[in-house]
C-alpha cells in the first residue's frame, strides 16, 4: 500500500467515525458520508479535501461529472430513462468517454438522491419495476446510519 492510500484511508475512517458519532454526526451531510463510505469522489462538495486525494477514489470524478452532467441536461428537457436505459448508454455504448459498471451507477445515483436532486418522476421512472435490476431500488430509500461501515 502506498501512503496517499494509506492516508486517504485515514481521512476516510474519521469522516466515517464523525457522522457515526451522535455528538458530530450533523456537521457530516448523509451524501457525502455516503460518497466518502463507497469511495465515490463527492463532486458536488466544494472542498479540498476530497481534491487532495481524488486519485484514491474508486469511483472518479469523470466518471460521475459525465453521467450527472447527462442525467441534469436530458432531465432539463423532461427526458427520463430507466435504470436499464442508463446501463445500455454507460455500460455498453460508447458515445461517453468513459464506462463504468453497474455498481458504480448505482453509487452515483443513490449520490444524487441523497442530495436531493432531480425530482420523483426522474427517481421514479430510473427505478421503474422491471426496468432496473433489483440492487437499484435501494437509490432511493431514506439514509440509514447503518448502512455506513468502516471496514
Amino acid at each position: 500500500m502506498n501512503i496517499e492510500k494509506a492516508l486517504f484511508n485515514i481521512q476516510r475512517i474519521q469522516i466515517l467515525q464523525s457522522k457515526l458519532n451522535p455528538e458530530t454526526s450533523n456537521l457530516i451531510p448523509n451524501d457525502y458520508a455516503y460518497a466518502w463510505n463507497v469511495e465515490l469522489f463527492p463532486l458536488l462538495e466544494a472542498t479540498d479535501l476530497q481534491y487532495q486525494y481524488e486519485s484514491q477514489f474508486k469511483i472518479t470524478r469523470k466518471e460521475i461529472d459525465v453521467v450527472t452532467e447527462f442525467a441534469d441536461s436530458e432531465w432539463l428537457k423532461k427526458k427520463y430513462y430507466t435504470f436499464y436505459e442508463y446501463e445500455d448508454i454507460f455500460l455498453r455504448g460508447n458515445k461517453f468517454e468513459i464506462k463504468t459498471e453497474r455498481w458504480n451507477l448505482i453509487a452515483i445515483f443513490r449520490y444524487m438522491f441523497l442530495r436531493d436532486s432531480f425530482d420523483n418522476q426522474f427517481w421514479e421512472k430510473l427505478t421503474e419495476n422491471g426496468n432496473c435490476p433489483i440492487e437499484a431500488f435501494g437509490i432511493t430509500r431514506e439514509f440509514d446510519i447503518k448502512e455506513l461501515s468502516l471496514i
